[in-house]
């Protein structure tokens, strides 16, 4: 995760994704809910495109923290005005209380220890500040599926496949060659972080479901919410 897939996200999340109306109704929401002049901290930041870029260009204070070398240099080049470094999300770098709002979108289904990089987000945020953080759906059937393939494809069967494809790249000079099998996508039952906060003793929260038409709509259950790929919590810190 460190070396081969920022080869990849460098071009990949500007040239492919774009700044999409899913980004563009997380900035919206981001703007809605912060005070003019917060420090924010955007986890997993990559190249800072687009959220951390819209936000400093909002005239927010804005930090960053990624685990690659190679994102945070690409971020720094593209963005002199962000403040970023090389760190793990589940030992951040800062300070108590630091800012009034942590952020971490497209990124948390990379983590090995969620409910980790969730402590560590709270940490830093100021009392009285916002957490937000988007999870692929387990509960969801497609996400489920793919979750599936991607776990077959860790075992004997699925790695000679696997080097299949590598060598076909190679021959071609096409693609990222990525030799070792890695489940590098997890999605979270949104159960286990309802527990996870309760037992931490979070109780303001909500979460947004993105709608087909990537929509924002803010829901104040507690559900498994199986018809929705993505989700977003919005933590208020007490």
């Amino acid at each position: 995760m460190k070396e081969v897939y920022p080869k990849y996200w460098m071009t990949a999340r500007e040239e492919i994704y774009g700044f999409g109306e899913y980004d563009k109704n997380l900035c919206r929401c981001l703007l809605d809910r912060i005070p003019t002049g917060e420090k924010v901290l955007e986890v997993a930041i990559g190249t800072g495109y687009p959220i951390a870029e819209f936000l400093r260009g909002a005239s927010y204070p804005v930090y960053g923290l990624d685990i690659s070398s190679d994102l945070v240099q690409q971020c720094r080049r593209r963005n002199p005005d962000i403040s970023c470094t090389i760190g793990d999300v589940e030992d951040l770098p800062y300070r108590s209380g630091h800012f009034g709002c942590t952020y971490c979108f497209h990124s948390t289904w990379y983590f090995p220890n969620l409910t980790r990089a969730i402590d560590e987000m709270l940490r830093v945020t100021r009392s009285s500040g916002l957490v937000l953080f988007d999870i692929q759906n387990r509960n969801a059937k497609n996400i489920d599926a793919a979750y599936r393939r991607r776990l077959a494809a860790t075992r004997p069967a699925g790695k000679v496949i696997h080097y299949g494809k590598n060598v076909a790249k190679l021959i071609l000079r096409r693609g990222t060659l990525q030799w070792h099998s890695v489940l590098y996508e997890v999605p979270t039952y949104p159960e286990t972080l309802y527990g996870h906060l309760d037992q931490i003793g979070v109780s303001d929260f909500q979460v947004m479901v993105a709608r087909e038409d990537h929509s924002l709509e803010l829901r104040d259950e507690r559900k498994p919410f199986s018809e929705f790929d993505r989700l977003v919590f919005v933590i208020n810190k007490n």
